[in-house]
């Protein structure tokens, strides 16, 4: 009997009284059983987690035939190592299949231009002058298209999003751009999203309407005065009214709207007040609006080039959301659950398994820009990842005037994952963390080599998700106490599950 690689124990801090003393550890915390090829994840007592070890370090003597049948139909042990391997071959593989069907999407950068001095914006200085896309840029950009799908093997529908600098400018240039782009992705069956700052956005909705938008992305920093102190137009003047009104304006016209809330460690406690505002806006339970939440975050690491000095450069990565936001937002969060009704965040990707029942999904790459995202820049530039747009290190190729694509570059980014990297083989987190981290990270702070790991370091990717297990457990406790009917004298669902020594999230 062998422990599977892929099995993983988090120990987690719960409240006091969330479970039976049975389960807490020596340092009173609980144990938490996952494996991302089964799909399991289980609580368990310190007896069933000595247990396990036993059996890693070889040793099956003394242990519990009943539980040895629990942690192998749970998919935590196995009998036949090669078999083992052939299932987590089929999923990574599989996944990397589908992604060639997947949908593919395409930037449309007209102007890197934006009316607004944002002090975080990664684009910076790009923003103040910029170069414009002309209807012969669009064209060829469109043109492209199925040439890059080629490239990457992909046969997915393509899909078209407007971005920036600010893509919704209220000028007779961008007007005109943009409706040339919508217009050629209406005309060949591309659905078109748009990411905006929103200050233009209500103007806007009848030209994005009449060629089929899908969706809007907006961002507002939470309440107008935290917002106003830092989303500002070039001149000073506040932005939040301004982004109000478009949101309205677009949802109720119709069009889906995603508001993306940043949060920074002057924001996060104003976070409940503004959930209060969105619940009066009735913004928070609108079927066309949904709000999430993103960080804050350095990006020193989008000037690295790969001859700087490897001090220079790793300086120049480290560092990307500053210590202790995370967990100053989850004891937020604990304390105002209309917050997370509001965001629902999931930064470990387990909310659904924890809260839902449904099975662990192993998260095999970290981000989409390596495989299924391209950018188009007014410069005539390729670029693989919407953050490092402007920054020539990271072109991928160019659209115009000809159409040229650096596979040197590009390729290895894009077949990396888990396996690629060979620090990610021997790792049995790597499929709670996407393998490797940020491929531009790895890239820059490498000198050039897209198959190394430039990720938290093992302890902080199992902190990231046993912070959201200290966070969602209770919620899911409670939820299945509260759950639980039955007639006198019939043992619930809830006892059963404690009294068997694991919590069976799958069915």
């Amino acid at each position: 009997m062998l422990v599977s690689p892929n099995t993983v124990t988090f120990s987690v801090a719960l409240p006091e009284g969330t479970l039976d003393p049975a389960y807490l550890d020596e340092s009173g915390k609980v144990s938490v059983l996952a494996n991302a090829v089964s799909g399991s994840m289980d609580i368990v007592t310190p007896a069933e987690v000595a247990a396990l070890e036993r059996l890693r370090a070889g040793d099956a003597v003394g242990v519990d035939g009943e539980l040895l049948t629990g942690l192998l139909e749970r998919g935590y042990v196995c009998t036949d190592a090669a078999e083992e391997e052939h299932r987590y071959r089929s999923i990574v593989d599989g996944y990397f299949e589908a992604i060639q069907q997947a949908p593919f999407q395409f930037m449309f950068i007209p102007s890197y231009v934006c009316n607004l001095a944002c002090p975080y914006c990664f684009e910076g200085e790009l923003t103040t002058k910029s170069p414009r896309m002309d209807e012969e840029m669009i064209e060829a950009a469109f043109d492209a298209i199925p040439m890059i799908q080629d490239l990457h093997e992909n046969s997915g529908p393509p899909y078209i999003t407007l971005f920036g600098g600010e893509p919704l400018l209220d000028t007779a240039y961008q007007r005109g751009a943009v409706e040339q782009i919508l217009r050629g992705s209406y005309d060949r069956g591309y659905p078109v999203t748009a990411i905006t700052n929103g200050v233009a956005l209500d103007t806007y909705v009848p030209m994005l309407l009449r060629y089929g938008c899908e969706e809007v992305q907006v961002s507002l920093d939470g309440t107008p005065e935290i917002h106003d102190s830092r989303r500002v137009f070039r001149n000073g003047k506040p932005t939040f009214e301004l982004i109000e009104r478009g949101i309205d304006v677009a949802a109720e016209a119709g069009l889906r709207v995603l508001i993306r809330v940043l949060v920074d460690e002057h924001s996060v406690e104003s976070m409940p007040r503004f959930a209060e505002f969105a619940q009066a806006k009735g913004w928070i339970d609108h079927p066309k609006i949904r709000l999430f939440n993103g960080f804050t975050k350095a990006t020193t690491f989008l000037y690295v080039t790969p001859d700087h000095p490897e001090e220079k450069r790793r300086r120049m990565v480290r560092g990307d959301v500053k210590p202790g936001l995370q967990d100053a937002f989850f004891q937020m969060l604990k304390a105002n659950p209309l917050v997370d009704r509001m965001l629902r965040p999931d930064p470990a990707r387990i909310r659904a398994a924890v809260l839902e029942g449904d099975r662990v999904r192993p998260n095999l790459q970290g981000c989409s820009a390596g495989t299924s995202v391209v950018a188009f820049d007014p410069n005539g530039r390729v670029y693989g990842c919407p953050e490092t747009v402007g920054r020539p290190q990271h072109s991928c190729g160019t659209f115009f005037p000809e159409f040229r694509y650096a596979g040197g570059y590009r390729d290895p980014w894009r077949h990396r994952h888990v396996d690629t990297v060979p620090m990610c083989r021997e790792c049995n987190v790597k499929l709670f963390c996407g393998g490797g981290g940020c491929p531009i990270k790895a890239w820059a702070a490498s000198g050039g080599d897209f198959n190394t790991c430039f990720c938290p370091k093992v302890s902080s990717i199992r902190t990231r998700v046993e912070t959201e297990l200290s966070y969602l457990l209770p919620m899911a406790l409670r939820q299945r106490r509260d759950q639980v009917t039955r007639s006198e004298g019939e043992e619930g669902t809830w006892e059963q599950m404690t009294r068997v020594g694991s919590f069976p999230w799958m069915s």
